[in-house]
């Protein structure tokens, strides 16, 4: 028991130091890092420390700034292949946008959309309508000015902006947790300084949950603050501080692809990211920072990623598809290790309930060793472990019955504690502490001069305590001896002649008996 109790112990000992490990490596390995973004070229120009949005053209890049109160900052601006500006930058009309957040084409690339769309959450005041502006992607002509509000008047923050195939703005909220809401115009799109258009809400995108570090942890990985769509309009991409998520689209179908189809996930680089846009051959995704949360001389780089590639099916032999990769393939590190933890954990319990069950067969093995009696079965049989049948405290066993060496008489059904009659045939059982057989049973009383001796027929009625036998009560004398004539002891019942014995008086009634060691 002590071995098995000791294997126990090492075992759970070396599960607890199992899982201690495996803390340890949550803790010490750090989440999944970014990928590294190649350097295109670096902003150098002071007007565009607050970068938003991002298109990528045949010459170069369109940029705008996030929110600014500086006149000469608001403006659409064109760079060329290594991010300086060309050309005059586009104004806005009626005043000027209020929080530009995102750039987006149409899929013929003809027309670019801004989205001034961002109503931050600690402003002082809220914004009860937002806009998109649109103009030709060469810069000819001015912005015009598209006034839209959401379908139940509410303020919110967006910042991610693409056009659908019937060249429509739709507008991804930013939201810290929980799903982005995806809304469009009801309806024809106003044009022009009045009244908004009422929009409508398309569904809501729930992004899938990463580790990828960023400054800004948790909401970081959460708030989209960019997207775009590829050239051929087959996929688009929503970004977050952290990572890139590409959906594939079907048919055109926007809302369906970002509402329930999985996303590949690109970990990004760049530091306070907040655009993203495809090359014009759609192969690459790019990025800027907003140096506005950078410190003052850090460079503001456009990067270029590889979006992560698609899992192409493999085919059964039936010709149906399976997905290559595996489910647990798709798990993250974390997720692996917290699925070791769970097993580890499962192990242990079931070592646990053996060396609780191996203690409780332990402990009842004694009690059988001891000769605990079994239950009789059908035919009134006993097993293997019953007690003799005769006296307790030193009577003799039933007549047919073996004692065991080392096992307590219990009582039994010839008469109790060791009375009453014996098994057909046998001996005489003993008495309850010195009694006699009962009459007629196992032949004639004991011979005269007995002294301790086996009775007529082979029996021994013992007393208790070491008693003689035929004795009395703890250690009582022997047996009454014969009439001094030479007739047969008096039998149970039987009146003695008055008189007196050998030894001293005789009683009247037939028990002769003395107690506590006396003799007659």
């Amino acid at each position: 028991m002590r071995r098995f109790l000791a294997l126990i112990t090492g075992a759970l000992s070396l599960l607890g130091a199992a899982v201690v490990a495996i803390g340890v490596v949550l803790v010490v390995v750090p989440s999944p890092a970014a990928a590294e973004g190649q350097k295109r070229c670096t902003v150098t120009d002071d007007r565009l420390r607050e970068l938003s949005g991002l298109v990528a053209t045949e010459t170069g890049y369109i940029v705008v700034n996030d929110s600014t109160d500086v006149e000469s900052h608001r403006r659409v601006f064109f760079l060329d292949a290594d991010c300086e500006i060309t050309g005059d930058p586009v104004r806005y009309s009626v005043g000027g946008p209020l929080d530009t957040e995102d750039l987006a084409l149409s899929p013929d690339g003809k027309t670019l959309w801004v989205a001034d769309t961002g109503d931050n959450v600690t402003s002082s005041s809220r914004r009860e309508r937002v806009a998109v502006w649109s103009m030709p992607v060469s810069g000819d002509e001015r912005l015009t000015l598209h006034r839209l509000a959401y379908p139940d008047d509410e303020p919110r923050d967006a910042e991610a902006l693409v056009i659908d195939d019937d060249g429509v703005p739709v507008i991804i909220t930013k939201v810290a947790a929980g799903k982005a809401e995806i809304f469009t115009v009801d309806g024809e799109l106003p044009s022009g300084d009045t009244e908004p258009g009422k929009m409508k809400k398309l569904g809501e995108v729930e992004l899938p949950t990463t580790e990828t570090e960023n400054p800004l942890g948790v909401l970081g990985r959460t708030a989209i603050t960019g997207a775009a769509r590829s050239p051929d309009g087959a996929r688009v991409v929503l970004r977050t501080y952290a990572d890139a998520f590409e959906y594939d689209v079907v048919d055109g179908d926007l809302v369906t692809a970002l509402t329930t189809t999985e996303p590949r996930v690109t970990p990004l680089e760049d530091p306070f990211g907040e655009a993203i846009t495809y090359t014009p051959d759609g192969k690459t995704f790019l990025t800027v920072s907003d140096a506005g949360q950078l410190d003052d001389g850090e460079p503001v780089d456009v990067l270029s990623y590889a979006p992560t590639a698609k899992t192409e099916p493999a085919p059964n032999a039936d010709g149906s598809e399976e997905s290559a990769a595996s489910w647990f393939d798709s798990l993250s590190l974390q997720e692996v290790a917290y699925l070791v933890i769970a097993a580890v954990g499962l192990l242990g319990v079931g070592l646990v309930g053996a060396g609780v069950t191996g203690v409780v067969r332990a402990r009842r093995r004694p009690a059988e060793a001891t000769g605990a009696s079994r239950p009789a079965d059908d035919n009134g049989s006993r097993g293997p472990t019953e007690r003799p049948r005769g006296a307790v405290y030193g009577g003799a066993p039933a007549a047919g019955v073996r004692r065991e060496p080392g096992r307590a008489v219990a009582p039994t059904d010839q008469g109790g504690f060791g009375g009453g009659r014996p098994a057909e045939g046998g001996s005489p059982a003993a008495g309850v502490y010195g009694r006699r057989p009962a009459d007629g049973a196992g032949g004639p009383r004991p011979a005269a001069g007995a002294g301790g001796g086996r009775a007529a027929g082979g029996g021994r009625g013992g007393g208790v305590y070491g008693g003689e036998a035929g004795g009395g009560v703890y250690g009582g004398g022997r047996a009454q001896p014969p009439r001094r004539d030479g007739g047969a002891a008096p039998r149970d019942g039987q009146r003695r002649e008055s008189g007196s014995g050998p030894s001293g008086p005789v009683s009247e009634s037939g028990g002769g008996r003395g107690h506590y060691g006396g003799r007659y």
